[in-house]
C-alpha cells in the first residue's frame, strides 16, 4: 500500500475511468492519502472518474499549471526549493493548454 499516487493522461474512456478509480482505492493506505493527476479536458470518461472519486470520499483541489521553457523551469525549480512550497506545477517544454492538474485528498 502507498500514501501517494501520481498519474498523467490515463483516462481514455469510461472503462479506463473505472479501472483507475478501483486501482487508486486498492493501492492507497487511506485515510488522508493523496492522489495527484494531470487530466486532459477533452476525454470521454473524465466526468465519470471525477464523480467516482467524490463518491469514494476524495475531495479535489485544482492546482495551477505554469508553462515554462527549460531554462525558466530550472530557475523556478530553484525558487521553489528555496520556498519549500508546492503552490504551482511547472509543465516544462510544452504547454498545459486543455489540461488540469488536480489533487485529491481522501477524507473518508
Amino acid at each position: 500500500k502507498v500514501d501517494t499516487i501520481i498519474f498523467a493522461d490515463c483516462i481514455y474512456n469510461e472503462e479506463c475511468a473505472m479501472a483507475l478509480c478501483r486501482t487508486i482505492c486498492h493501492l492507497l493506505k487511506r485515510p488522508g492519502d493523496t492522489v495527484l493527476g494531470v487530466l486532459p479536458d477533452f476525454r470521454v470518461g473524465l466526468s465519470l472518474f471525477e464523480a467516482r472519486m467524490k463518491e469514494d470520499g476524495f475531495v479535489s483541489i485544482d492546482l495551477p499549471i505554469v508553462t515554462t521553457t527549460v531554462e525558466e523551469g530550472e530557475r523556478q525549480q530553484q525558487q521553489r526549493q528555496q520556498q519549500q512550497q508546492h503552490g504551482n506545477f511547472a509543465c516544462n517544454g510544452g504547454n498545459g493548454k486543455d489540461y488540469r492538474l488536480v489533487m485529491w485528498r481522501d477524507n473518508s
